[in-house]
């Protein structure tokens, strides 16, 4: 039989009377399976009588028709399909929700599913994305993360150039609060491109011309402000300048950008 996917759409609903005989055989036969299963049945065969009831329930029209899935923005349609692996047909009863969502949690784009039966035939789907905030560097390599720092495997970074990149050990977890504190002065945020995590507590900002600006572990938020409210006024991070240095509270020191002679010594 075919798979079935598709988004939500209007159906066209049997007459009343058809449509209420068949959930109440349905909730007939639900409730009979799960009492087989909870009292002992000595004499007779659990797994048979299952299977008849679900035969039962599914020649009463109680088979899988539709499936409909909401907030599907990034799951690639073939990955969403091969961890429901359902096929038109089957009795909607025998299909287990539980399995449903666990599978679906496997999808490096779903943060959370919600998966829900509606008789007499359609399997309703609910997805939660997660919501792409940046690249995080590692080695060569870039890799899509989202609010919480968690990689979301499966996507294409290519697709998200757009991004910020975040560098440096276990920059991740922290990448969403500094890109809140970043993103408070738009204009001066819109010329970042990458972010550094030093020595695991403060950052370094890198903006598209080149210039780095070193932040200060604590309030970090002045700094930015400050250096906002100096670059409306001055365009200091127009100057050809390699380094801002505002780690110094109420300071703000420069490095001219000039050419490097020689390998030089590291500091």
């Amino acid at each position: 039989m075919r798979r079935l996917i598709g988004w939500i759409k209007p159906q066209t609903q049997p007459p009343q009377t058809s449509l209420w005989r068949k959930i109440k055989i349905g909730f007939l036969s639900l409730f009979a399976v799960t009492t087989a299963s909870t009292i002992g049945m000595a004499m007779l065969d659990r797994e048979k009588l299952t299977n008849d009831l679900l035969a039962m329930s599914a020649n009463a029209g109680l088979v899988l028709t539709d499936i409909q899935v909401r907030g599907r923005a990034h799951t690639p349609q073939s990955r969403l399909l091969a961890a429901l692996n359902l096929e038109t047909g089957a009795p909607i009863l025998g299909i287990n929700l539980q399995n449903l969502h666990s599978n679906l949690s496997q999808i490096g784009w779903v943060e959370d599913a919600i998966v829900e039966r509606r008789l007499p035939g359609t399997i309703h789907i609910t997805l939660r994305e997660r919501v792409p905030i940046a690249l995080l560097q590692n080695n060569d390599k870039h890799k899509l993360i989202d609010q919480s720092g968690a990689i979301i495997d499966g996507a294409d970074p290519s697709q998200f150039t757009h991004l910020t990149v975040v560098a440096g050990d276990n920059a991740a977890p922290h990448a969403a609060a500094i890109l809140s504190i970043l993103k408070t002065e738009p204009e001066l945020f819109s010329e970042v491109w990458a972010v550094s995590y030093r020595s695991k507590r403060r950052w370094d900002v890198h903006l598209k011309n080149g210039m780095e600006v070193r932040l200060p572990e604590i309030d970090p938020v002045s700094a930015w402000s400050r250096l906002a409210m100096i670059d409306r006024k001055k365009a200091i991070t127009h100057r050809d300048l390699a380094v801002i240095d505002m780690r110094v509270p109420q300071q703000l020191i420069v490095e001219p950008n000039i050419p490097v002679r020689g390998r030089g010594s590291k500091t």
